[in-house]
């Protein structure tokens, strides 16, 4: 009886030992994957600038027009976008809009088009009205890093589109004098949205300042042309 006690006995430190290192190695284990995934701490940026004197340029006619939805593609979110090829982008997980990139092209649109050429603000009834999708938001690095900007506009009434226009804006990217690579991009895509707005303002105001031709009169059924014509059937 002793014999089997004193066997049970001497086991039991050797039992714990084992356990007490495998619980170390669980521990140490747990330390070093939770020192390799520190979260990620994102930088924010705006394109804008601080807005500088509106240079209000009215039109000899007073021009209206309403601004209508200005909207992104799917893939534009608050992520700043690169691309290496036409085919493939990537998104800069630490590097962030404030906002998305759709709401720096409407308030750009609504400063050049009211502010800056004097157009009146249609927010009710008839009018022309013009719709913009942001299409291109991002960086090329390569073969030379540029800042690009792409949109399509479109100007309409209740009965037709009166111009649909798609363009694309490159800005080269120069390094500033902190050496920031993302400030220096930013910077670069401000200046490409500024260009890129200008283009449609632009194009607004020429378009609504141009008469647009009278739709050719019907024929009336008692004119003395079509009396003419059926006198002679």
């Amino acid at each position: 009886m002793r014999t089997i006690l004193g066997e049970r006995t001497g086991n039991r430190p050797s039992r714990f030992a084992w356990l007490l290192a495998a619980m170390a190695a669980l521990a140490t284990a747990g330390c070093a994957l939770t020192s390799k995934s520190e979260p990620i701490a994102p930088r924010y940026f705006s394109p804008e600038r601080p807005a500088d004197a509106a240079r209000v340029t009215p039109a000899d006619v007073p021009l209206e027009v309403r601004l209508g939805r200005v909207y992104g593609a799917s893939y534009l979110d608050e992520r700043l976008v690169f691309r290496d090829s036409d085919y493939q982008l990537g998104y800069y997980e630490e590097r962030r809009w404030t906002e998305e990139p759709a709401e720096y092209v409407r308030r750009r649109l609504a400063r050049a088009l009211f502010e800056e050429r004097g157009l009146r603000h249609v927010i009710g009834g008839f009018g022309p009205s013009l719709e913009v999708e942001l299409t291109g938001f991002e960086e090329i690095r390569s073969p030379k890093r540029v800042a690009r900007v792409q949109m399509t506009a479109r100007l309409e009434d209740a009965h037709v589109v009166r111009w649909e226009q798609s363009l694309t804006v490159d800005q080269p990217i120069t390094e500033d004098s902190s050496g920031d690579p993302a400030t220096s991009m930013v910077a670069a895509i401000g200046v490409a949205l500024g260009a890129a707005v200008d283009k449609v303002a632009d194009r607004v105001v020429s378009d609504l300042s141009t008469p647009r031709p009278a739709p050719p009169a019907s024929a009336d059924p008692a004119s003395p042309s079509r009396r003419s014509h059926d006198a002679h059937r």
